[in-house]
């Protein structure tokens, strides 16, 4: 399978769509779908600094299905082919109306035709920006 930048700003749009409908408990994908994304040594650095697994990213996602409606929104995509990695940079702006944070992410991604969007989440590194 040929990935271009197209798939790669589809695929974020994809698992952040997930998290939209999963955080407001609205039917969609499952927490296995998820998982089934996240490389074996996936890892995020969260806008504070700290350091999650992949196992303990989708441990902390499925506990909080339907804590609410944060309204998560993507845009501003910087991607960049780097041989058979791909490097997506985009702001994410998440949150109630009254109460929204905003973050750039950088995200490494594979192709990897097993899972539903094509590509694999290598790893995620977020920053919080002003609003």
């Amino acid at each position: 399978m040929a990935v271009n930048a197209d798939d790669i700003i589809e695929e974020v749009r994809r698992l952040h769509a997930f998290f939209d409908d999963w955080f407001a408990g609205r039917p969609g994908g499952t927490i296995d779908e998820f998982s089934a994304v996240l490389d074996d040594e996936f890892t995020i650095v969260g806008p504070h600094g700290s350091l999650m697994t992949g196992p303990e990213v989708v441990a902390v996602v499925e506990e909080n299905f339907g804590v609410g409606d944060v309204a998560i929104t993507v845009e501003n995509f910087h991607v960049r082919c780097l041989g058979d990695t791909w490097l997506c940079r985009y702001d994410e702006l998440q949150g109630v109306p009254e109460d929204r944070t905003r973050r750039t992410s950088t995200a490494v991604m594979v192709p990897d035709t097993a899972t539903t969007g094509g590509l694999r989440w290598v790893a995620v590194h977020e920053t919080f920006v002003e609003v």
